[in-house]
């Protein structure tokens, strides 16, 4: 008859900081002489801190992952299926806010056509976060990045589909009472004092 033994003694001693040892064997019938081995009671306080440590990242990544993170997922996911498609988590893709992260940690960048048409963003493509950009007048410009970006660094640099015809200059300024707007005057400086003219540009938003 096959047997297999495992027998493990462990002082209660380490929790009031006694020495002890434990020790661990295992027969089979191919072999009559025990193997063992010894654990003494420092190398399970490293054990101890290590998986410690394990569910304390464990705990911080979700707490991190909060954004994309519902009741539902939590409640229906264990996580014994392995890693699911984006597009079956509900809320995936939306990203963090600003207040989320380190400063310097979230760039926003958008594309405008000279008619005030978002043409590319670094946004979502669909739902209430989707950026928005318009033209109130010839030259004047407003991006709507749909996060408040009212503490963050502001770039705009012209852009042109071919050659550049005319030297042109972008200018960023923030929108009273919208935080999560910034403004682009587009300048032709071919002419002095530079005017205001229609032209594609790119924005960058470091926060």
């Amino acid at each position: 008859m096959r047997s297999n033994r495992l027998w493990a003694g462990i002082s209660c001693g380490v929790a009031l900081g006694i020495g002890a040892v434990a020790v661990v064997g295992a027969t089979t019938p191919s072999a009559e002489a025990a193997s063992t081995f010894t654990v003494t009671p420092q190398q399970l306080q490293i054990n101890q801190n290590i998986s410690s440590a394990a569910v304390l990242r464990s705990n911080r990544a979700l707490n991190y992952l909060a954004p994309i993170r519902t009741t539902q997922t939590d409640n229906a996911d264990t996580g014994n299926n392995g890693v699911k498609a984006l597009s079956s988590i509900p809320g995936s893709g939306q990203g963090w806010t600003v207040g989320q992260l380190a400063p310097g940690q979230k760039q926003y960048w958008a594309n405008v056509a000279a008619n005030g048409a978002l043409t590319s963003s670094s946004g979502p493509t669909s739902g209430t976060g989707v950026f928005a950009a318009s033209s109130s007048a010839t030259g004047v410009y407003v991006v709507d990045f749909k996060t408040n970006v009212s503490s963050c660094s502001w770039t705009a640099t012209p852009s042109f589909p071919t050659s550049a015809p005319t030297p042109h200059l972008a200018v960023t300024a923030g929108v009273a009472n919208q935080p999560t707007q910034v403004s682009v005057s587009v300048y032709n400086q071919a002419v002095a004092p530079p005017v205001l003219v229609a032209g594609a540009f790119s924005v960058q938003v470091l926060c």
